[in-house]
C-alpha cells in the first residue's frame, strides 16, 4: 500500500474514532442529565415522604396523648375536690380513671387489741363530653369489701370560671376533710374526729350545687337532700352510746331512701379566701329539715356551721377547725327505733354537739432541693364534745386527744404514715365508761 493511501486510511480511521467518541460523550451527558433530574426528583420524594412520615409521627403521639391514661398532677385541683378527684377536668383523655385506696392497723394499748383492714379503695371514673360538660364518679369499697357505695355520680357545667352548676350525687362542701379525703391530703391515720362525727365526713347527698372562683375567692351555694335525724338504726345497731356518738353521721342518706322517709331539702353555702400565697380561710354553713318526728311532735331543723384556716410555706403547714351542730325540737326524735325484730325506745336525744382541731406539720427534707421524697413530721390536737347539751340523760363529756406522728412518701402519690394518740375519751353520759385510751396506729396510702 502506498503511503499516501495508508495516511489517508488513518485518518479516516481516527476521524471516524473521534466521531463515535464524541457521540458517545454527548450521550453520556444525557444519560447524566437524565440520571440528575431523576436524583433531583428523588431527593424531592424523599424529603416529601420523610415530612409526611414525621407528620403521620406527630399525629401518632397526638393521638397516643389523647388516648392514654394521664398521671395525677398533684398540683391541680378543680373546685375544691381532692387532687385525683379532680383529674377527669384536665385530662386529655375524655375517658379519665383514677382513685385512691387505703389499708390500716391499729393496736390499743389499754386493752392490748389490735384492729386491721383495708379500709378503702376508691376508683373514680370520669368522662368529658365536652370541655365544659363533665362527668364524675366516686365508688367506694369499704372495709375489705364489706360496703360498697356511690359517693359521687354528678354532671358538672362549666359555664364559666365564676359560674358553674354541679348536678347529680356529690360531696357536701363543708370542712378540710370532706371534699379533700383523699389519704395523701391529711397527715393523720384516720380522718380527724371532729370532721368524722360533727361533720360527718365522707358526706355525700344528691342535690345541685352553684360553684365557682375569682382571683380570691371559692364559694360553693347549693340545695341537698338533708341529713334525718329519725335514722337511728343505720349503723344497723341499737346500742344507745353508739347512736349517741352517731347522731349526726347515721342522719346521712348517701344517694337512698332508707324505710321510705320523705327526703327533706337541706342547704349548703361555704366561701373561702385565697388572695395571699398559701393561706386558705373560709366558713360554710348547713341547715336543713331533721326528718319526720318519730313521736307525733313538732320535727326539728339540723343546722351545722364551721370555721377553718390553712397556710402553708416551704415545708411548714398550719390548719385548724371548729364547728357546731344544733338541733332544734330534739325531742321530736325520742320514741322506738326499730332494726328487723328488734326495737329500742331512746329516752335522750343530743340536740348540741361542738368541737375543733389544730394540725401542725412540718417536712423535714424540705431543704433538700435534689429530691422528691417527703417526711413530714406534725402534731394534732382535737377538743370536741358530741352531745354537751341533750333532751332526757345527762351530757356527755369532753373528749381531748394529742396525736403525734409522721408521714414518709416515697413518691408523692404514696405515703406510709405512723402514730401514737393519746385520748381522753368522755363521750358517754355515764362517766363509769370514761377511759383514757393510747393508740398506735399505721397506715399505706395512695392515689392514681
Amino acid at each position: 500500500m502506498s503511503k499516501s493511501l495508508l495516511l489517508s486510511a488513518v485518518a479516516t480511521m481516527v476521524i471516524a474514532s473521534t466521531s463515535v467518541n464524541a457521540d458517545e460523550i454527548s450521550s453520556l451527558k444525557a444519560q447524566l442529565q437524565e440520571l440528575n433530574k431523576r436524583i433531583e426528583t428523588l431527593e424531592n420524594n424523599t424529603k416529601t415522604n420523610t415530612e409526611q412520615t414525621q407528620a403521620l409521627a406527630d399525629e401518632l403521639i397526638n393521638t397516643q396523648n389523647a388516648t392514654s391514661f394521664g398521671t395525677v398532677d398533684i398540683s391541680k385541683t378543680e373546685a375544691g375536690l381532692g387532687v385525683a378527684a379532680s383529674k377527669v377536668y384536665y385530662s386529655k383523655n375524655p375517658l379519665s380513671i383514677g382513685g385512691y385506696g387505703e389499708i390500716h392497723f391499729s393496736r390499743y394499748a389499754n386493752n392490748a387489741t389490735n384492729e386491721t383492714e383495708t379500709t378503702r379503695f376508691v376508683p373514680y371514673i370520669g368522662y368529658k363530653f365536652s370541655d365544659n360538660i363533665i362527668l364524675n364518679s366516686e365508688i367506694e369499697f369499704e372495709h375489705g369489701g364489706q360496703e360498697v357505695s356511690v359517693e359521687q355520680l354528678y354532671l358538672d357545667f362549666l359555664i364559666d370560671p365564676a359560674f358553674s352548676v354541679r348536678i347529680g350525687h356529690q360531696v357536701v362542701p363543708m370542712g378540710l376533710i370532706n371534699l379533700n379525703h383523699e389519704p395523701i391530703l391529711f397527715n393523720t391515720v384516720n380522718r380527724p374526729d371532729v370532721e368524722t362525727y360533727i361533720i360527718p365526713s365522707t358526706w355525700h347527698e344528691n342535690g345541685i350545687t352553684i360553684h365557682g372562683k375569682t382571683d380570691i375567692l371559692n364559694y360553693y351555694i347549693g340545695a341537698i337532700v338533708a341529713l334525718d335525724m329519725g335514722l337511728a338504726e343505720h349503723d344497723g345497731s341499737l346500742d344507745k352510746d353508739t347512736y349517741g356518738i352517731n347522731w349526726i353521721r347515721n342522719g346521712r342518706r348517701g344517694g337512698y331512701e332508707r324505710n321510705s322517709r320523705t327526703s327533706n331539702l337541706g342547704f349548703v353555702a361555704r366561701i373561702d379566701y385565697t388572695g395571699i400565697n398559701g393561706l386558705l380561710v373560709g366558713t360554710s354553713l348547713y341547715t336543713g329539715d331533721a326528718g319526720p318526728s318519730t313521736n307525733g311532735k313538732e320535727p326539728g331543723r339540723l343546722t351545722i356551721g364551721e370555721l377553718h384556716a390553712q397556710y402553708q410555706t416551704d415545708g411548714f403547714k398550719i390548719k385548724g377547725l371548729y364547728t357546731q351542730a344544733h338541733l332544734s325540737h330534739a325531742d321530736a326524735y325520742l320514741g322506738v327505733h326499730t332494726v328487723g325484730d328488734t326495737s329500742l325506745v331512746f329516752p335522750t336525744h343530743p340536740k348540741l354537739a361542738d368541737g375543733g382541731y389544730i394540725n401542725l406539720e412540718y417536712n423535714i427534707l424540705s431543704h433538700l432541693t435534689q429530691t422528691t421524697t417527703q417526711l413530714p413530721i406534725f402534731f394534732q390536737y382535737e377538743n370536741y364534745n358530741l352531745a354537751n347539751s341533750v333532751v332526757g340523760e345527762a351530757a356527755f363529756g369532753t373528749t381531748e386527744s394529742f396525736t403525734y406522728g409522721m408521714n414518709y412518701f416515697p413518691h408523692p402519690q404514696v405515703v406510709l404514715k405512723g402514730e401514737y394518740t393519746m385520748r381522753h375519751n368522755k363521750n358517754d353520759s355515764n362517766s363509769a365508761n370514761y377511759a383514757n385510751e393510747g393508740i398506735y396506729s399505721f397506715a399505706l396510702g395512695f392515689i392514681f
